[in-house]
């Protein structure tokens, strides 16, 4: 069998596979690796809509504690998160993480020791947890690349972990939200480093 013909057969096999991964209704269900991060995120999110929903929901605030018993659960034992229950930990994830406990009233306190940990470990990485010192460290992890800091800090300036009211926006720095109109073919062109799963944070 020449090259075309292999070439042909792998794709008829490969597409045959793919078909028969679909369940009873057709469509193919995916599930991704229990992850800190997209917990962290979540429970914050949550908390931000319970705060501001003029339309109180029974169900948010037992899905925050769920959330925070869960990131207790699954701390390091250095006090930090990784991205999921098998990373080692690193400054993005835990930086989420210790946000999260700080956007729900009573965390800080009721899981006083993960929240702890949590800052000492952030605070050997980037000197402390005071925005002067958090921020910084953030933006330097990912250089020009704004498409994963911002977000990291719009969460921390969410939760109250960069101060008070407007003062807290101010570590936060702009991202160029008129280019999500433009084709992504134009990214490589102007030399703006985006991934694609980061795409919805420059839109959103």
């Amino acid at each position: 069998m020449n090259f075309p013909d292999r070439l042909r057969a792998a794709l008829a096999q490969a597409r045959q596979a793919l078909l028969a991964e679909r369940n009873s209704a057709g469509h193919w269900v995916g599930e991704l690796s229990s992850s800190a991060l997209s917990t962290a995120t979540a429970v914050c999110a949550l908390s931000v809509v319970d705060r501001q929903s003029p339309i109180p929901n029974r169900q948010w605030p037992e899905l925050i504690s769920r959330g925070l018993d869960w990131l207790a659960r699954h701390t390091n034992a250095d006090g930090g998160w990784g991205d999921t229950t098998k990373s080692l930990s690193n400054i993005s994830t835990t930086t989420l993480c210790w946000a999260a406990f700080g956007a729900v009233a009573g965390a800080d306190e009721k899981y006083r020791a993960v929240v702890e940990g949590a800052t000492c470990w952030l605070t050997q990485r980037a000197g402390g947890t005071t925005p002067d010192q958090l921020a910084p460290a953030i933006i330097a992890r990912y250089g020009k690349d704004r498409t994963f800091s911002v977000p990291i800090l719009t969460m921390c300036a969410l939760a109250g972990r960069l101060g008070k009211g407007a003062d807290a926006w101010r570590w936060v720095m702009p991202l160029p939200f008129e280019l999500a109109a433009c084709p992504h073919q134009w990214f490589a062109a102007l030399r703006l480093p985006v991934v694609s799963y980061a795409l919805p944070a420059l839109i959103a």
